[in-house]
């Protein structure tokens, strides 16, 4: 509390705690961001209430006068506190059950799939590109990656990558097509359609005529 703080410091933009969400990644952001406007620890104390609401922050308020004496010290308190919102890392068994969805395109999976690569613990290369296959659904870039295997992950993205931009242009040519043909169907919002405007020519009217004598 003695530290001296500049009254030019401008706080890090800061995200937000509450109590839900792994412990472990806020205090991984809140110290990125601080370090990058200053060194001082004592001024990360200090700080630190500002990234906090709700539970987390009347956890913080309730802590006795004097209990912190460093960020360490601060920082495993804070991890003791929130142990029960810590996030588990993925295994290799989860990995090797993950499967691409029915719809789901081939960008969406490839960023989950290396998503999870990242957090499985002691996972080497060459597991991860073993286990890509069968997570993948039926399809020109399965066929693609069981005829030739990548060698690195860079390869795979690189691949995956041309894959994703035949099938944007796919998804894109689909769509236009659509739209041309409800255009030339002149569909209308009530289901039914006009053929080039054309509207059919009423019927004239029969000609009556009276029974009353002239």
């Amino acid at each position: 509390m003695d530290v001296h703080i500049s009254e030019h410091f401008v706080p890090p933009q800061l995200s937000i705690y509450d109590g839900t969400t792994d412990p472990d990644d806020h205090i991984q952001a809140f110290s990125t961001r601080m370090a990058f406007r200053t060194g001082n620890r004592a001024i990360w104390c200090r700080a630190f209430s500002l990234s906090l609401e709700g539970e987390a922050l009347e956890w913080f308020n309730s802590l006795p006068s004097g209990s912190i004496q460093s960020f360490e010290g601060l920082k495993e308190m804070f991890g003791r506190q929130f142990a029960d919102s810590r996030a588990e890392d993925p295994t290799v068994f989860e990995l090797s059950n993950l499967r691409q969805g029915k719809d789901e395109t081939l960008k969406a999976f490839m960023d989950r799939y290396q998503k999870m690569v990242r957090r499985v613990k002691g996972l080497n290369v060459e597991l991860a590109l073993q286990y890509v296959m069968p997570t993948l659904r039926p399809g020109p870039f399965k066929d693609s990656v069981c005829r030739k295997r990548p060698k690195t992950m860079e390869e795979l993205r690189e691949r995956a990558a041309d894959e994703m931009r035949v099938e944007e242009m796919k998804q894109a040519y689909k769509k236009e097509s659509q739209e041309l043909k409800e255009k030339a169907e002149g569909k209308r919002t009530d289901g039914s359609s006009q053929v080039g405007g054309f509207k059919p020519r009423e019927a004239p009217e029969e000609p009556s005529f009276s029974n009353t004598p002239r």
